[in-house]
C-alpha cells in the first residue's frame, strides 16, 4: 500500500506558491525578457495557467509530495494511507461477469455489458484539482459509461480492461500521462479479439472485406 505521511495543510501550503510562482512567475519573466509592458503578464497569466493545468495538478504534487512527506516523517509524523480523490471517489464501479455498472453521485447509472464493448478510450482536461480531469470511457453500440480516475472501484476495473484481447499498456500508460486535452483511443473491438475472447484462434481478413 502506498503510504502518505503529511497532512493536506502541509502540502497545500507549499504547492501553492509554487503553482503561483509558475502561473504568474513564467509569463512576467517571459514579459521582461521580450521587453513587453509587465501587465500583459496579467492577461497571459490566465492563458498560461490553463494550457499548464495538468502539470499543477498532477506532476507538481508528484514532484513535491515525496519530499514534503520525508519532512514531515523526520519532524516525528505518522505515516498514514491516503485518503481518496473527491470528488473522484463518489463514483461507484461494479463489475460482474456479465458487465460494468457506474454510478454517479447524483444517482445517475450507467452500465455496459462486456459482450456490447466496442471501444475504450481515455479523455483529459484542464480542469483539475477543482474537477475531475482523466475521465476513462468505455463504448457500445448504443450505450456506455464514463467513468473518472479515481472512482471507487477503478482499480478492479482496470485489471478487468487489461485482460481485453490486444489491450496496449503503452497506450494507456501514455495517455494517462498526458498535460494536454485530448481524446485517446486505447483499444477497440475487431474480429479477431472477438475470435481470441472466445477462444478461436485469429483469422486473417477475406479479400474485399
Amino acid at each position: 500500500m502506498n503510504l502518505q505521511s503529511a497532512p493536506p495543510n502541509w502540502h497545500f501550503s507549499v504547492n501553492i506558491p509554487v503553482a503561483l510562482v509558475w502561473i504568474v512567475g513564467i509569463p512576467s519573466a517571459a514579459c521582461s525578457i521580450l521587453q513587453i509592458p509587465l501587465w500583459w503578464a496579467i492577461l497571459i497569466a490566465p492563458v498560461w495557467a490553463l494550457l499548464t493545468g495538468r502539470i499543477t495538478d498532477r506532476w507538481l504534487p508528484a514532484l513535491t509530495g515525496p519530499a514534503i512527506d520525508r519532512v514531515f516523517v523526520a519532524m516525528g509524523g505518522e505515516r498514514k494511507p491516503p485518503g481518496p480523490l473527491k470528488p473522484e471517489s463518489d463514483y461507484i464501479v461494479e463489475m460482474t461477469d456479465s458487465g460494468v455498472r457506474s454510478t454517479r453521485p447524483d444517482g445517475t447509472v450507467e452500465e455496459i455489458s462486456w459482450d456490447e464493448l466496442t471501444g475504450f478510450d481515455i479523455e483529459t482536461n484542464s480542469l483539475g484539482p477543482f474537477a475531475p480531469d482523466v475521465f476513462w470511457i468505455l463504448h457500445g453500440d448504443s450505450r456506455g459509461c464514463v467513468i473518472p480516475q479515481g472512482a471507487t472501484g477503478d482499480g478492479a476495473l482496470l485489471e478487468r480492461l487489461q485482460r481485453l484481447p490486444d489491450f496496449d499498456n503503452g497506450k494507456f500508460m501514455n495517455a494517462m500521462a498526458s498535460t494536454t486535452e485530448a481524446i485517446f483511443e486505447i483499444w477497440r473491438k475487431t474480429n479477431n479479439t472477438e475470435q481470441v475472447a472466445a477462444g478461436q484462434p485469429a483469422t486473417p481478413p477475406r479479400v474485399g472485406d
